[in-house]
């Protein structure tokens, strides 16, 4: 079921690119609901604590999130438990 998401081309038809490529993944929210959720993505063996950024200002995620050419964004919005 990999490679069908919508608006997704099938990875046969994906442009290749010597140069090194990157996904920006983000956390949005109050700042402890984004230190929980780096510590238990850090639990789950998903990511280091030291890997992500500095907090930033709302106002600097736009500069902080350039877009490449070709690139898209996906969003996962879910509820945090407390």
């Amino acid at each position: 079921m990999a490679n069908k998401f919508i608006g997704q081309p099938p990875s046969g038809d994906r442009p290749v690119s010597a140069a090194r490529r990157f996904v920006k993944i983000l956390i949005i929210g109050q700042p402890e609901d984004v230190e929980n959720t780096i510590a238990r993505l850090y639990h789950c063996s998903f990511c280091r604590v030291e890997d992500w950024s500095r907090p930033l200002p709302y106002v600097q995620i736009q500069e902080a999130t350039a877009r490449e050419p070709g690139e898209i964004m996906r969003i996962y919005k879910r509820s945090m438990t407390r």
